[in-house]
């Protein structure tokens, strides 16, 4: 099974289209702040949630239930890719209704090997994976340059080096982070 969570109007084949809002017709009208989710556990193998994160979860603990919903429905090895905008991006700053942005490091904090390692090392940072109770290994990461930048790179005014460290201080370079995450259990 395959589960395109908060669907919008971005239906696919091939996928549980699941939504809360009626207009868009999902297969599954369901409200992902509002678990349990109406699926069995262990039985989806891929959850893309585009542009939904940064959306749902405006506490932590509403965060964490959503998460550890994904966490449960999610195979052995199941994958769920997120893409979610860039912090330092204006598309995440102009949306009103996004509660909260997500670097990578956020994503590495849903590991609990990753979590296992800052415990050893007395690191100080927040330890998802044992807080919620979910275990989630980075299978890959990308990042969506802006449309502008991706012009001045086409053309050679800018190299790739440079815009990943203009990125680091600058906003407006990244316009998306896209995350496979591989549910460890």
């Amino acid at each position: 099974m395959r589960i395109n969570l908060g669907c919008g109007f971005d239906k696919r084949d091939g996928f549980v289209n699941v939504d809360k809002f009626t207009a868009c017709e999902p297969d599954v009208l369901m409200d992902i702040e509002s678990p349990p989710w109406p699926f069995d556990s262990d039985c989806v193998d891929y959850i893309l949630a585009k542009h939904v994160l940064e959306h749902v979860g405006r506490t932590a603990e509403d965060l964490g239930a959503i998460l550890r919903e994904v966490y449960r429905i999610c195979k052995p090895g199941g994958r769920f890719e997120v893409h979610v905008p860039h912090h330092r991006h204006d598309t995440f700053h102009s949306d009103p209704t996004h509660v909260r942005p997500f670097t990578r490091l956020t994503f590495e904090m849903m590991s609990r090997k990753r979590n296992e390692e800052w415990i050893r090392a007395r690191a100080n940072y927040t330890m998802l994976a044992l807080m919620y109770g979910i275990d989630f290994e980075i299978e890959d990461a990308s990042q969506e340059y802006d449309a502008h930048w991706v012009r001045k790179l086409q053309a050679g005014e800018v190299t790739r080096e440079q815009l990943r460290d203009l990125a680091l201080t600058q906003n407006n370079i990244i316009r998306e982070i896209r995350v496979v995450l591989r549910a460890v259990k």
